[in-house]
């Protein structure tokens, strides 16, 4: 009886702790910035924003980017210019947290053939009806969006709305020009493929430890 006691305690130690933490969602992000060589509208930029949509800056949920790689010719150019819960390079990874409301990343870059990054963000939903949401935006010299297909003239779009949230991408908008002029620029909507979730280490580790601790258990029942 007190062999059934510890193993359902156990049991539900793990998954308590194993439904706390949480995984990180990853996606790969890949578009086609060959339009984008020889443009007038340049010196381009990437901008990443993260805002909270509790308006408090609850930092209740994170982003990273990392692998950039900006294809044949291409390149980050100088250091990035970082707002509030932003920070890093194109050189490394960018990391955001929502701790205010606006978070903001851009760097220059010199475009090659593609674009291509890896995207991991976590999914705590807000508790109000707005919900946290990451944006990727393509630059002009004039620090001008390029127009494209989305309400807000950005290529990907993370709204995060549930455990699983969908990772929206947009096309250039072919019927406007550039704010820095030049000739309308055919992209298309970027990919965003998802790739295995990574559980966050304390999940692990705590998980591990019960199923440990149950392992002992049984081994001292069956010496008695």
């Amino acid at each position: 009886m007190r062999l059934n006691r510890c193993f359902a305690l156990s049991f539900l130690l793990a998954c308590a702790f194993s439904t706390v933490a949480h995984a990180d969602l990853v996606y790969n992000v890949t578009m086609n910035t060959g339009p984008l060589i020889g443009h007038s509208a340049a010196p381009f930029s990437v901008e990443f924003q993260f805002n909270d949509g509790s308006g408090i800056g609850d930092s209740n949920n994170s982003v990273v980017l990392s692998n950039f790689n900006f294809g044949t010719g291409g390149a980050a150019v100088g250091s990035g210019t970082t707002v509030n819960g932003a920070s890093g390079s194109l050189q490394s990874s960018v990391h955001f947290t929502d701790s205010s409301f606006f978070n903001q990343f851009s760097q220059q870059f010199t475009p090659g053939n593609q674009l291509s990054f890896q995207l991991a963000f976590s999914t705590n939903v807000d508790a109000g009806p707005t919900p946290d949401q990451f944006t990727f935006a393509i630059l002009d010299r004039t620090g001008a969006e390029l127009p494209t297909q989305s309400f807000f003239d950005v290529f990907v779009e993370l709204n995060i709305n549930s455990a699983n949230p969908q990772v929206q991408t947009f096309a250039s908008d072919t019927t406007r020009i550039p704010n820095a002029g030049g000739p309308a620029l055919n992209i298309a909507a970027p990919t965003a493929t998802p790739i295995t979730a990574v559980p966050e280490p304390n999940s692990v580790v705590l998980v591990g430890i019960a199923c440990a601790g149950l392992g002992l258990l049984i081994r001292r029942k069956s010496w008695r």
